[in-house]
């Protein structure tokens, strides 16, 4: 049996309630696109075939086909995908930004707060969120070369993506934040062409959606991340490991990390985009700190829930934060002196919590806390900048995230 239903005939119907499409309840076009789309399922493999037009699902509006129903609570969902449209041709709008996968939204506008887990053009998996309606959307890009398998999560007020390990199976891919979306909600199946001139068309077989019963505590796990200062909307979550990653440490050309986890040391690539597992290289005995500018003349710390720095003899001290409302720490000068980077949570908190990565320049040797930029949230622990964080070039930095154990 083959349901198809075009965004043009729901035109044309009116109020009429579209026909439900396996198990969703209805499907539609999200923003304006140029290209209506369609949505087929085929009831005796279980496959939708989605196409879709439109720009893009990004920054504060979002132009998409999207296959969905209404939920509440929180929430698992499984699929296989699998590109249908043949790729574009290298140095075309959609070679490496073509998208699909499930998206949880609050509302159908297409400023919507959402996330959503997505098979990429570029031969990788991201999981996307827009924090509040009108919002800058954020990313992080996973590493992985299994794609064929995404799972979403929705957790309280997280949201996970899981992806295939080596032997099969479903693995946390990494990356944390925090994202309210009330009941009910909508959640489905998204492609986006990421060229309006043009549609994409994707198929999704082995949907589940269903409620997500209450987990026991998860174990701790780790991401190592990185971000570029001149981009605080994306984020890479270099590798995802079970228990603590501890003293990461880059390359002198920033092109791979060394990290302690479970008393060994390996190496990875630092660069998201490039599949390489992590090698075992030694014991884990390496420990790294940045907290003293370029030219030795600061030192800067934490004390008492502010930022502090001094002389290294320890004269001409003085307060660099001085917020009430927040706990600072981990402070860490760029090697060429322009930047303090830092972690920052509300203050009183505990000591795992959800915080922030904050980017504040330094303008003739003094920090501009009025100029501070927050670049990442994220949930967290006293970890999260306990080692070198900056890339020699000072072009990038990495943090380390937790996976929300509450």
């Amino acid at each position: 049996m083959l349901l198809r239903l075009t965004a043009a005939a729901l035109v044309m119907a009116g109020a009429a309630m579209a026909e439900p499409l396996g198990q969703f309840r209805d499907h539609r076009d999200i923003g304006n696109p140029k290209h209506p789309g369609a949505a087929q399922y085929d009831a005796g493999t279980g496959t939708y075939r989605i196409t879709g037009g439109g720009q893009n699902m990004w920054a504060d509006h979002d132009d998409f086909h999207y296959v969905w129903k209404k939920m509440s609570g929180d929430v698992r969902a499984t699929a296989n995908v699998v590109f249908f449209s043949p790729s574009p041709t290298p140095g075309a709008p959609g070679y490496v930004h073509r998208k699909g996968g499930f998206v949880l939204r609050q509302d159908l506008d297409p400023d919507s707060a959402y996330v959503d887990v997505l098979r990429m053009g570029n031969k990788q998996l991201s999981i996307q969120y827009r924090e509040k309606k009108g919002d800058q959307t954020h990313l992080i890009w996973i590493n992985t070369g299994r794609q064929g398998t995404i799972r979403l999560e929705k957790t309280g007020d997280y949201a996970t993506l899981s992806v295939p390990g080596a032997g099969g199976g479903l693995h946390h891919a990494g990356g944390s934040f925090k994202l309210k979306i009330a009941g009910p909600y909508y959640i489905g199946l998204g492609v986006c062409p990421h060229d309006d001139n043009v549609t994409e068309t994707m198929d999704f077989s082995h949907v589940v959606i269903a409620p997500l019963k209450a987990p026991g505590k998860p174990k701790l796990e780790s991401t190592l991340q990185t971000m570029q200062v001149i981009n605080p909307w994306e984020q890479t979550a270099v590798v995802n490991v079970v228990g603590r990653i501890e003293n990461p440490g880059w390359s002198a050309d920033s092109a791979t990390f060394t990290y302690g986890s479970g008393g060994r040391r390996y190496r990875v690539s630092a660069d998201g985009m490039e599949i390489a597992p992590p090698v075992k290289i030694a014991d884990d005995t390496a420990r790294t700190d940045n907290g003293v500018s370029p030219d030795g003349r600061w030192v800067y710390f934490g004390d008492k829930g502010k930022l502090w720095r001094a002389h290294p003899d320890g004269g001409a001290r003085m307060a660099v934060t001085s917020d009430a409302a927040t706990r600072d720490w981990s402070p860490h000068v760029s090697p060429d002196g322009k930047w303090l980077l830092y972690a920052s949570a509300a203050a009183g908190a505990p000591a795992q919590t959800d915080m922030t990565v904050r980017l504040a320049p330094i303008a003739e040797g003094v920090p501009d806390i009025g100029k501070t930029v927050t670049m990442a949230k994220l949930y967290g622990g006293p970890g999260v900048l306990d080692f070198a964080p900056w890339s020699p070039d000072s072009k990038n930095f990495a943090f380390v995230s937790l996976r929300p154990t509450n």
